[in-house]
């Protein structure tokens, strides 16, 4: 064999081992809204929660949309309609068909979420195990609550049987993802549900924490961490809280990093390193310490030579704070039908407004009433996303808004802002 066949032998197989890994998942749905845009994306960590769009479609005359996806892992993915949004798990090489219904939503921040229903989903899919554990889980809990508050001993009894019998089920499983996801969805619910007879936080750790990686692409791994590290700031000495104020005033995260590590409920880098960014979130929005310095903090955490995917969290996390805030300066931004350069001498009420939100509808009678009352001393300012359409009921909502409103495109930096 010649050298430039060898070469291009070993370019083939690099190229080979580089895609080995990725399969294909496809995702086929129909909706009841023919012609409406769909996303299918998902987050880039269950940290800072910063979602990605993986592609978008327009569904047909039948409501029909489709997508295709490259993973290498199973994912929790959304699918995305308007303030419509659903969740599925999805592994490489899946085969997925599902309704996507705007019926029986439950309410989820400014988005309502939507149970997507699957059809024909394979026994040995990933979504078939959850939600078959799911509706276990559920059915078990509906009968330990009662037991709970009747008698404590036949309640300790029911959990142990519970969770022999889960161990049992589960003992030949071999996806390590479900395993995970189990056992993390049983610390969220069972450990809390025993009160007086839950394990200590040291066992709990133990079994849940010690020694494990950190499991980056499981939800549940976080969703536990989340509840187990919850409100970790206060709940430290005085001494001690003063001592990592001190740091973060002075944004020296090393240090810092080493204290949290030193904590026997801690007790690794890595989990020290997750902890901390979910401290300063926490004392972000309890606004505990100054906004800028919490920013600052993020932002050295962020430049860190480590190799992690922590800093790349901090990142995002940093940027997804580092936004306007009430009593900001307001750039002047461009904004159609409004001059803000005319807006001055009084404060600025701004309200971003979604003509198809329930939460934003709900406003209206209240902003209303603001106006009324305080319109001649403060300027009140509706900003709503610029459409090529909006429904006749949408453009009904628009023109009870009296006072300055102004429409920004999709892409407009206020939203980022």
């Amino acid at each position: 064999m010649s050298f430039h066949s060898m070469n291009k032998l070993l370019v083939l197989i690099v190229l080979l081992q580089s895609f080995s890994f990725v399969a294909q998942v496809s995702i086929k749905g129909i909706a009841v809204n023919p012609g409406s845009k769909f996303q299918i994306g998902m987050k880039t960590d269950y940290i800072s929660n910063e979602e990605v769009i993986l592609e978008e479609t327009i569904s047909d005359s039948l409501g029909r949309f489709n997508f295709s996806v490259d993973l290498k892992n199973i994912e929790k993915l959304f699918i995305k309609n308007g303030n419509l949004i659903g969740y599925l798990y999805a592994q490489p090489k899946g085969k997925y068909y599902i309704e996507f219904s705007n019926s029986g939503f439950s309410k989820f921040g400014s988005e309502n979420e939507v149970e997507l229903v699957f059809i024909q989903l394979d026994s040995l899919d990933i979504n078939y195990k959850i939600l078959t554990f799911e509706h276990w889980l559920d059915q078990s809990l509906n009968i330990l609550y009662p037991l709970k508050e009747k008698n404590s001993g036949e309640f300790l009894n029911e959990v142990k049987k519970f969770r022999g019998a889960v161990n049992d089920i589960y003992k030949s499983e071999n996806n390590l993802f479900f395993l995970d996801y189990v056992k993390y969805t049983l610390g969220m619910n069972i450990e809390e549900l025993q009160d007086f007879a839950s394990p200590s936080e040291i066992d709990k750790f133990n079994f849940y924490l010690e020694d494990i990686p950190i499991k980056w692409r499981n939800d549940k791994f976080f969703g536990f961490v989340s509840n187990f590290y919850d409100k970790y700031f206060y709940q430290q000495s005085l001494e001690k809280r003063q001592e990592l104020m001190h740091l973060i005033e002075i944004g020296n995260v090393k240090p810092l990093l080493n204290i949290l590590e030193n904590d026997d409920l801690i007790g690794s880098a890595q989990l020290a390193e997750v902890m901390c960014i979910y401290m300063l979130s926490d004392l972000y929005f309890d606004r505990v310490i100054p906004r800028n310095t919490i920013l600052n903090f993020l932002y050295n955490f962020s430049k860190l030579e480590i190799d992690s995917e922590i800093t790349s969290v901090a990142q995002r996390l940093f940027n997804k704070l580092n936004v306007l805030d009430a009593g900001d300066k307001l750039p002047l931004y461009t904004l159609k039908n409004t001059d803000l350069t005319q807006l001055g001498g009084k404060p600025i009420y701004i309200q971003f407004f979604n003509p198809s939100n329930k939460k934003c509808i709900a406003e209206l009678a209240a902003m209303k009433k603001l106006y009324k009352n305080y319109g001649a001393y403060i300027h009140f300012l509706t900003i709503y996303e610029e459409q090529s359409s909006y429904s006749k009921l949408e453009n009904t909502y628009l023109d009870q808004i009296t006072w300055n409103k102004a429409s920004a495109e999709a892409n407009h930096p206020i939203w980022k802002d």
